[in-house]
């Protein structure tokens, strides 16, 4: 038998029932092929209870599983390629929505993204745990203010000539952002979340988006005392995203105490000290 620590650490987790354990399998942006599907289900017959659980951090977990069935159903879930949870003290899984693949709404390509940082930091060793959303789009489907780092699709807007004033930008803004007066579109930047509508529904191109990237967030989580995060950096690059989140880890390690989250750190040292060192990794990659 292994210890509990090592169980944690390969996904096996206990359960109020003594010698019951459920085996979570975390995904890569929620995706997974059929075939690995029918896998998990699989071994939910050979060795758990006939039964699945979708967590809400897009991980599968087989529940009822004995703990003496660990070795047998680690050594599986490893042979079919398939992912192990994190817990403790690292960053968890990346929780994406579609993006642009998928959703109508969606800006950027949120999926790619996740796999690249699920590839390069999921699992790396943190001053707590921590948890990364990336939303494709305002809607915030996967909750980016509410984990300690998050990345939410952004398109800036910019007015230009040529307005005819149809108002087709009036009314497709969810937030009435924009006005039109005299054929000249006003964009208020203070109720603007960056969706883009207004540029996509312009049959002129009087409004154009200026750029889009990524709004990144930090110290947001919930909890007993959920905070939402704070927006430090505006429409990121797509290509650049990692290199700006690498920043945000490494600043992170340097100022963090031991179990304390983001969110607590911020109360310590102040918003303005992290985004300072972030600025500082950054220049070190000469962005």
């Amino acid at each position: 038998m292994a210890n509990e620590q090592e169980y944690r650490k390969n996904g096996f987790m206990a359960q109020r029932e003594k010698g019951s354990y459920a085996m979570r399998i975390r995904t890569r942006a929620g995706n997974m092929t059929s075939q690995q599907f029918c896998k998990v289900a699989e071994l939910a017959d050979k060795y758990g209870q006939g039964k699945l659980h979708l967590t809400n951090r897009q991980a599968l977990e087989i529940p009822g599983v004995p703990e003496t069935h660990y070795a047998d159903i680690l050594r599986e879930v490893q042979a079919a390629g398939l992912l192990t949870a994190v817990t403790g003290l690292r960053l968890r899984t990346i929780v994406a929505c579609p993006g642009n693949a998928l959703c109508r709404f969606g800006l950027v390509a949120t999926a790619t993204l996740a796999e690249q940082l699920d590839e390069v930091f999921v699992g790396c060793e943190m001053p707590a745990k921590t948890k990364l959303g990336i939303s494709g789009c305002p809607n915030s489907c996967a909750k980016p203010q509410g984990t300690d780092i998050g990345l939410q699709g952004a398109a800036l807007p910019i007015v230009k000539d040529g307005c005819i004033g149809c108002g087709a930008c009036v009314r497709t803004c969810l937030v009435n952002a924009v006005t039109v007066t005299d054929k000249q579109p006003v964009i208020d930047p203070e109720k603007c979340v960056a969706c883009g509508r207004c540029a996509q529904k312009c049959p002129k191109q009087a409004i154009v988006v200026k750029t889009q990237g990524y709004n990144i967030y930090v110290g947001g989580k919930f909890g007993r005392q959920p905070i939402l995060g704070a927006k430090i950096f505006a429409a990121v690059p797509e290509q650049a995203a990692e290199v700006y989140v690498a920043a945000i880890i490494r600043a992170y390690k340097q100022l963090g105490n031991a179990g304390e989250r983001i969110a607590q750190m911020l109360s310590r040292i102040g918003l303005d000290a992290f985004v300072e060192t972030i600025k500082k990794e950054l220049n070190n990659n000469d962005l």
